[in-house]
């Protein structure tokens, strides 16, 4: 018996075999390929994105946690602190947060400390200002305004009192930074001037500020230096750290309060001693007197009603983007587990059918081999380093495309939600050996599964061919009056169809998964677009939201209604509010109250998304939006827990979720306001709806109302739109992806059991040739039965593309976004013409091989 070692003309039998069939080895090697190029691009993503995080919060120092009170921050919590160095860092920042009034927009002009020990600026264009007269601009305040440039001059523009609160106003910008606390490009947090956000920061040198009252204490905590964000053990390690914050300030709130006391007591001895003068001078119950003694009474009334003063504690969780960029990796990384196993199951399937058409094909040698007294390992050791072959040289060229690739492209399309530096790509060993395996058991696990029977049949009986498949009666025979109408040809394709069940479930199943792919791609593009569409043209009525100080005076109706591009307008109390539950991250709303109520309809159309029936405003409820609910598990009838700025946390009942794609927001009737809040509603808010405008007829509406006093802001949606929606061009990116990849592997696994059908009936072919087929009669004769299961295939992936839509959407979308469900017709066409159109360029690479075939090799006995 010849053992397993294989000899030299063995290995070069191997190396031919391999040669004399390169289209399908070829095929194997792509179906590999693309398997794990997808895996391991993807896997490597989350981390990747995630890793890049990490190493910015660290080299940028980003602090851990801060400090705020509702009166201010003194040095006396900074000597608190000190007495904790060797567990802390600290740095203590001043701003003060204007409205500009020449562009409408909310700016935080911040102290540059002299070092910064935290929250670092990084450097995006020029440099930090070093004089007084120097400023350097968050780099979300490019694009916003596209006319700063380093070198422009910069005002601060605001009210007379906010002004009042720099010694200078006019700067010169020398650079353009991002900021570690907030990695998110839009989102600059929440406050309590204009329309209730900052649109961008602006940050200036110490003397530049006049006020000395520190705003905010940032911290960060030695003890989670190195200790990777986001992980079990940096939330425990957090949580201690806050409750010990708490602990070591917890005395500063009533020294606080006394320290302010006694300050205003000090200002009152004036009026105390005059009031005791007087009264030793003139007789009780002089009008001179007694006023001094009621001004008196009512200065100390004031003294005494002087609380404690609340003392604010936030982490990074309240960062905006923080929380959510963690959010979106983890988002990739379950879709990294969905999209492979299509491509996984599909190779394996691929490689099954392969490998059985391999070992047919060789069966002759097979036995050659078995009565030469090879050994089973021997024999078999041929297919096992073909399809192993293709599986390592597969994953190694996957495993550098996918790992270089998908991870860059993938944080490209992020990127433009994020100001975060570019992704360092890192290779994961554990998943590079899980494709590997997989890869492996998809080749040599089928290749075992094909050789079972023929590796333990006997020599003679390999040497004798198969006995060709027994044709079966077909159901469809017994539908006497459809059958007796088919022409000859369209009989055989349907009995050929259903006598190789296996390439037809292959196929079928092949197609289906290609198409499905393809659907969700196509479908995402048609979702993120539908945002678009239905929140501005269908949903919002409205053309601008002009923001007031307080309730509307008869000068700012007037101002509001001038001119020709007026229409109508609704007056409305709006303000952010905040929605906290653990394990979602903090969200922001738009908390409104129309007034009247029942006028909402004509600017916001509140409705059920799917019905469509409107949605209307009660007095013993409030409506959300549906991603909100979503976000906190709630629907109607329950309850939600929210804040308002100042106020301690509420609960509401909510009596309808409304259809919404963009922001969250929150819809209250006057009367049940009162009833939450115990007060009534400031009417601080008017949307406006114009006539056709132009975008210059607008910004000189703005800048009009602008001008009228306390008119805060003005938003005007056009400018909304263009903003919001930048960010999703960039999605296309990833559709890009579905839709390449999933043509790909269409086109490979078309082309493969295209191939292995003509292969295996290479005898049959060649006789109909014989008989007088043309070549294109051939073909068609093969292209049919392809045509008839890529139609089949494209019918199951409709319905495999609707789930993988939905899930798609499910784990893709951002806290702020809702894509909208549903998959338009066009995209089922697109997919379904994509499949037909590989389907037809396979069959044309076909043609021309048919054309090519040698009859009489063909036809040739093998006995």
């Amino acid at each position: 018996m010849v053992g397993a070692a294989m000899t030299a003309a063995y290995f070069k039998t191997i190396m031919r075999e391999i040669w004399s069939s390169k289209a399908r080895f070829a095929s194997i090697l792509l179906i590999i390929f693309l398997g794990v190029a997808f895996y391991t691009g993807i896997r490597a993503t989350g981390p990747d994105m995630s890793q890049a995080a990490n190493d910015y919060y660290a080299k940028q120092k980003l602090a851990t946690n801060s400090v705020q009170s509702t009166m201010g921050l003194t040095k006396a919590d900074i000597r608190v602190l000190n007495q904790h160095r060797s567990q802390l860092t600290y740095q203590a920042t001043r701003y003060a947060d204007v409205n500009q009034l020449n562009n409408s927009q909310v700016v935080r002009v911040m102290v540059l400390p002299t070092t910064q020990r935290l929250n670092r600026l990084r450097i995006v264009k020029g440099r930090l200002p070093r004089h007084a007269n120097e400023i350097v601009l968050d780099a979300q305040a490019q694009r916003l305004q596209p006319k700063l440039k380093v070198g422009s001059t910069y005002r601060i523009s605001s009210t007379a009192k906010r002004n009042a609160q720099f010694t200078r106003r006019t700067f010169k910008v020398v650079g353009f930074v991002n900021s570690p606390t907030y990695v998110e490009n839009t989102n600059r947090g929440v406050t309590n001037v204009g329309k209730g956000t900052l649109d961008y920061l602006v940050y200036v040198r110490p003397q530049v500020i006049k006020s000395s009252v520190i705003t905010r204490i940032d911290v960060q905590f030695k003890n989670l230096r190195g200790v990777t964000p986001y992980t079990a053990k940096y939330r425990r390690l957090n949580r201690e750290n806050t409750a010990q914050l708490k602990r070591w300030l917890k005395p500063q709130a009533r020294k606080r309060q006394q320290a302010l006391q006694a300050q205003a007591q000090a200002k009152l001895k004036p009026l105390q001693q005059a009031t005791q003068q007087l009264a030793s001078q003139v007789p009780a119950g002089t009008a001179q007197l007694v006023k001094l003694q009621s001004q008196l009474k009512r200065a100390q009334a004031q003294v005494a009603a002087i609380t404690m003063p609340t003392y604010l504690y936030t982490d990074r969780t309240d960062n905006p983007g923080y929380t959510e960029y963690h959010e979106n990796t983890q988002r990739v990384v379950a879709l990294s587990t969905v999209f492979p196993l299509f491509f996984i199951a599909i190779a394996a399937l691929i490689c099954l059918t392969t490998m059985t058409r391999m070992v047919e094909e060789l069966r002759l040698q097979m036995g050659t081999l078995k009565a030469l007294g090879y050994t089973n390992t021997a024999v078999g050791s041929e297919f096992m380093i073909y399809v192993g072959l293709a599986a390592l040289i597969g994953t190694a060229l996957g495993v550098l495309f996918g790992v270089n690739f998908f991870p860059r492209f993938i944080a490209q399309a992020y990127g433009s939600m994020y100001n975060l530096p570019a992704i360092n790509v890192q290779y994961i060993w554990m998943d590079i050996g899980i494709a590997l395996a997989i890869a492996l058991l998809c080749t040599l696990g089928t290749a075992l599964v094909v050789l079972r029977v023929d590796l333990n049949s006997l020599p003679a009986q390999l040497l004798q061919p198969r006995a060709p498949k027994a044709g079966k009666t077909l159901l469809l025979e017994r539908w006497q009056w459809l059958w007796h109408r088919l022409s000859f040809n369209h009989k055989i394709t349907l009995r050929n169809l259903f006598r190789y069940k296996q390439r037809l479930l292959m196929t079928v199943l092949g197609i289906a998964g290609c198409m499905a792919m393809m659907i969700t791609g196509f479908g995402l593009k048609g979702s993120i677009g539908d945002i678009s569409v239905k929140q501005f043209n269908e949903l919002w009525h409205y053309d601008a939201v002009v923001t007031r100080s307080g309730n509307e005076t008869d000068q700012q109706r007037q101002a509001l209604s001038r001119g020709q591009l007026y229409q109508a307008s609704l007056k409305l109390q709006a303000k952010q509010v905040t929605v906290k539950q653990s394990g979602v991250a903090e969200q922001t709303a738009t908390l409104g109250i129309p007034a009247p109520h029942q006028s909402l309809s004509k600017f916001v159309v509140l409705r059920h998304r799917q019905s469509h029936q409107a949605i209307h405003i009660g007095d013993r409820g409030a409506v959300i939006d549906e991603k909100l609910a979503k976000l906190y598990g709630v629907q109607a009838g329950d309850d939600l827990t929210i804040k308002l700025a100042g106020q301690t946390t509420r609960r509401i009942h909510i009596s309808a979720v409304a259809e919404n794609y963009v922001n969250h927001f929150i819809y209250m009737s006057p009367t049940y306001y009162r009833r939450v809040f115990k007060q009534a509603p400031v009417y601080n808010t008017n949307y406006v709806r114009f006539k056709q405008a132009t975008k210059k007829q607008e910004n000189a509406y703005a800048d009009r109302l602008l001008k009228q006093a306390g008119v805060q802001n003005v938003t005007l949606m056009s400018t909304e739109k263009a903003t919001n929606f930048k960010m999703l061009d960039s999605m296309n990116l990833v559709v890009l992806i579905f839709v390449i990849s999933a043509g790909a592997l269409a086109l490979v696994v078309l082309y493969n059991l295209t191939n292995i059908n003509v292969s295996e009936r290479i005898r049959e072919l060649s006789t109909i040739k014989v008989l007088g087929f043309y070549d294109g009669e051939v073909t068609m004769y093969i292209f049919r039965e392809n045509l008839i299961l890529t139609v089949l295939g494209i019918i199951a992936g409709c319905f495999l593309g609707n789930w993988l839509h939905a899930y798609i959407l499910q784990t893709a979308e951002t806290n702020a976004l809702m894509f909208s469900p549903t998959i338009h017709p066009l995209s089922y066409v697109y997919a379904a013409l994509l499949t037909l159109a590989f389907s037809l360029l396979v069959m044309g690479m076909m043609h021309r091989k048919l054309k090519r075939v040698n009859m009489l090799d063909a036809l040739k006995s093998v006995d």
